[in-house]
């Protein structure tokens, strides 16, 4: 089995992760509901990603999804949970 797309939504936004069948790419698609003027937040980003990317690089990635998703930048802890679905699409 695996998996195709996972969508995540928290309290300021949704996530779709997605890597189709023999692609080398991870393709995510954040949006934020309520971007902060001023504050440099963009209401829709997207990151294209390798399919090998891990380490220190996937983490990172990792805290950007939980910020556009939550809000706010998260603990290791809550990092870890995007990290984890991350880690679905990788190679």
């Amino acid at each position: 089995m695996r998996t195709r797309r996972i969508e995540l939504e928290g309290s300021a936004g949704h996530v779709a992760i997605e890597r189709e069948p023999g692609s080398t790419i991870i393709r995510i698609d954040a949006i934020v509901r309520d971007p902060a003027p001023g504050a440099g937040q963009q209401a829709w980003q997207i990151w294209q990603i390798a399919a090998r990317t891990g380490g220190d690089d996937l983490f990172k990635l990792a805290q950007a999804i939980h910020h556009s998703v939550e809000g706010h930048a998260g603990t290791n802890s809550d990092v870890h949970g995007y990290l984890v679905e991350l880690h679905r699409f990788v190679d």
